[in-house]
């Protein structure tokens, strides 16, 4: 009965996001959370409070030394703060977050949750990457409130390709996962794709509501889009090079971080769905 108390409660959860207008809400974030006001201290006070988010790890530690909210969210930390995993193999986490699925790319698909599985066309939208990532492996991260949101290199590559994806912009919380089939797919996304001569990796940044941007090292904003298509971006001839750890990117509000990786990466059997997990933490190694 609990069992099935919380399931129906789940789908209540989930369901109504449909009738939400994400892009209107979307947007307000993006405008309110870039205003300068005398009342953004208390706001970020108050979520510091809610969330439990360690100030002192933050390069600015008052909340007074933001002067948006948009500043706060993607604030960076003291240096140290990340260890960066330097063994020459090592695998290691884009981001700061909680994993939520791991495991093997199993005919170009990936495991959402425990019966939904997403192909990995459908997520990046460009069909060349089947071959690449057959037999490989993959691991998603959701980043909470509280999380920093900058994202980071799990290994030394160069920039070869881009996709953003337009779509729906679904919470990424549990319930929400749980219930709503090919919600990565459907929801707005970024897939940055790297390759190195021992491996091709990719980045796909989720997007969710209130997610009012991505960015990244190289290009800036690209969020939200406009028009509302694919648009993806060649970078072979250009020589966007990025190593292990380094920034490439941050959420102007937090969402989920896909990784997949080719044949060449076996991640680590110690790794647990629901750990915490911060940047340059080893994950993997090539094999």
């Amino acid at each position: 009965m609990k069992n099935l108390s919380r399931n129906i409660l789940e789908s209540i959860k989930a369901y109504w996001l449909f009738l939400l207008p994400h892009y209107v809400i979307s947007r307000l974030t993006y405008i309110i959370t870039r205003t300068k006001n005398p009342f953004v201290p208390s706001l970020i006070k108050l979520y510091v409070s809610l969330f439990r988010v360690n100030m002192s790890e933050c390069v600015y530690e008052s909340p007074k030394d933001y002067q948006t909210f948009c500043d706060f969210f993607t604030r960076k930390l003291k240096p140290g703060i990340h260890k960066i995993d330097k063994t020459k193999n090592s695998i290691v986490s884009t981001c700061d977050g909680t994993i939520t699925q791991y495991g093997n790319i199993d005919d170009n698909t990936i495991l959402q949750v425990k019966g939904k599985k997403i192909s990995i066309n459908d997520l990046t939208h460009d069909k060349k990457l089947n071959d690449f990532f057959m037999d490989g492996s993959f691991l998603t991260i959701y980043l909470s409130p509280r999380d920093y949101h900058r994202v980071h290199m799990p290994y030394n590559g160069k920039l070869t390709s881009t996709s953003h994806i337009p779509g729906r912009l679904f919470s990424v919380a549990k319930h929400a996962v749980n219930k709503i089939h090919n919600l990565y797919a459907r929801n707005e996304r970024l897939s940055c794709i790297f390759k190195n001569d021992d491996l091709t990796f990719a980045v796909i940044f989720i997007a969710a509501i209130n997610v009012s941007s991505i960015e990244v090292k190289w290009k800036g904003e690209v969020s939200p889009p406009y028009p509302k298509k694919t648009i993806s971006t060649n970078y072979s001839k250009k020589k966007i090079i990025l190593d292990k750890g380094e920034e490439l990117g941050m959420f102007k509000s937090g969402s989920t971080v896909i990784m997949l990786f080719d044949k060449n990466v076996e991640l680590l059997s110690s790794i647990k769905k629901g750990q915490k997990i911060r940047v340059g933490q080893k994950i993997g190694n090539l094999s």
